[in-house]
């Protein structure tokens, strides 16, 4: 399968859902990259941590078979599955943090 990767939000600090959907998909065998445009793709996946008010979606996928929007962005229903959830995160799609890893230590804002 070819998967699309987006973070709505922008590509200015590592989306850590995204890297883990990327280690899982390409633990099956998946092609993954960020999203283009002009692509072909079987899944797209589009995540989102911020609101219309902070973070307006403005990305229309009209090529791939299938898209899935997560995030706190979009609601709070939906979550990782577990395989998922807990593979180790794929660094690879953030080189400009090749020495930097993330975890959760605290939740919210200050």
């Amino acid at each position: 399968m070819k998967i699309g990767l987006i973070d709505v939000d922008s590509h200015n600090w590592p989306n850590l859902c995204l890297m883990k959907l990327s280690a899982y998909h390409k633990a099956q065998g998946d092609q993954v990259e960020w999203w283009n445009p002009e692509g072909d793709y079987d899944l797209v996946y589009k995540s989102r941590v911020f609101t219309d008010t902070y973070s307006k979606d403005t990305i229309f996928v009209t090529n791939a078979d299938e898209v899935i929007k997560g995030g706190t962005g979009y609601g709070l229903s939906g979550n990782l599955p577990d395989e998922v959830e807990h593979i180790y995160p794929d660094y690879a799609l953030y080189p400009q943090f090749s020495d930097t890893a993330y975890g959760f230590l605290s939740r919210g804002c200050p």
